[in-house]
């Protein structure tokens, strides 16, 4: 259902948003509530078949632009990714992909896995959607580790250029939202309540999972970054951010963890409490971070279980945990003592052009060795399944 001139009912008052936040952004999230992506929601209303359309759409990302063969729809979402390029400033954006290389892939996985992950399923409008998908709770293992290859892809050398890794990533992610809609639309949910599936909305808000929410849990870990740090590294995800279909204006203002927070702040009052089906994501994420660590790492699944509860609660505090039903383990106090350590040696690191340029390039092959190249979004030539039935 879409009614773009209503506050949907279940996002609180706007007359107190507007009064709390201003009139011009209460309008602007009012708009965003129900306005999807209308570029890549093109590819799934053409004449095409999807088992016609997913090869096509992969072909031309990895090539990076369009051939002769390439379905004009397919070819208007290329267009607009390379438009988010433009007049980009390349140094900072280095900068940015740098800050992320300087921190292990380890910590900055549980800052963007059960960090961000947590935060991201509190809320009824994504919850729900993602649950009547039917992959994350079923598929969880899998369905996470698709997740952090993509986001591993944005951090290769030169990984957002046309035809980069993370440039054909991104353009996969930005298109199976929009067959997610599709299908989540022609299945007939009632989202009116929330606003569209997958709006720009929540894209926005999924977009502060992969910036102040983990940057300000690997803080909290003992991962510090200056200011200017932060600004590089927001910079980057604001390139990704339009690439993968999110409005310029919505995220320009948000340079840092400082200039964000009162943007998160509105966006919490209008977000809703979490339900059973926030509920039941966040388990299987918890299982799914467990069995991926433990895949990666070779330690005990139990004291992957602790490690992982302890850095939820030390990310997100205990109120949040004790909703989760997040156990209170004795390796949290253990963590949180040794965060003066971590960062006194990452500030050493910092401090040192020489090892921060090895720690980098180690880091960055580590990435090349967790990629996936098997992630099932990737050939998802079949269309996707809701919880009920197959598209």
């Amino acid at each position: 259902m879409n009614q773009p001139n209503t506050w949907p009912p279940k996002r609180g008052s706007q007359q107190e948003f507007a009064k709390a936040h201003g009139e011009e952004l209460a309008q602007r999230y009012q708009e965003a509530f129900w306005a999807m992506d209308p570029v890549a929601d093109a590819i799934f209303a053409s004449d095409h078949s999807v088992r016609e359309i997913m090869p096509n759409l992969r072909e031309a990302l990895q090539r990076g632009h369009a051939d002769e063969n390439t379905f004009p729809e397919v070819a208007a979402l290329i267009d607009d990714m390379k438009k988010a390029l433009e007049g980009i400033d390349e140094e900072q954006l280095e900068r940015g992909r740098r800050v992320y290389l300087s921190i292990p892939p380890l910590a900055h996985g549980i800052a963007l896995g059960p960090g961000s992950l947590v935060h991201t399923y509190s809320t009824p409008s994504i919850a729900d959607v993602l649950v009547n998908t039917g992959e994350l709770t079923v598929g969880a293992v899998k369905r996470l580790a698709y997740t952090t290859n993509w986001t591993y892809s944005l951090y290769l050398t030169d990984g957002l250029q046309p035809g980069g890794l993370g440039f054909y990533h991104t353009g996969m992610v930005r298109a199976m939202h929009a067959h997610v809609r599709r299908v989540h639309n022609k299945r007939g949910f009632d989202y009116s309540d929330w606003g569209s599936p997958i709006n720009e909305f929540d894209m926005l808000r999924t977009w502060l999972d992969f910036t102040i929410i983990p940057y300000a849990g690997l803080e909290k870990m003992g991962w510090k970054l200056s200011q200017e740090e932060q600004r590089d590294a927001f910079y980057l995800w604001k390139v990704v951010g339009r690439m993968v279909g999110i409005p310029s204006d919505l995220i320009e203002p948000l340079d840092d963890i400082e200039s964000t927070q009162p943007y998160l702040d509105a966006v919490h009052e209008i977000d809703g409490e979490p339900n059973e089906n926030s509920q039941a994501l966040v388990d299987a994420l918890m299982h799914g971070f467990v069995v991926n660590a433990h895949a990666i790492t070779g330690l005990p699944e139990d004291s992957l279980k602790e490690w992982t509860e302890a850095h939820v609660r030390i990310i997100h505090g205990d109120g949040p945990a004790e909703a989760y039903g997040i156990a209170t383990t004795n390796m949290q106090p253990i963590l949180e003592m040794s965060v003066p350590t971590v960062q006194q040696r990452f500030d050493l690191l910092r401090a040192n052009q020489e090892a921060l340029d090895e720690e980098i390039k180690n880091n960055e092959q580590m990435l090349k060795d967790l990629l996936d190249p098997e992630a099932s979004y990737l050939k998802q030539d079949d269309g996707v399944k809701t919880a009920s039935t197959a598209s």
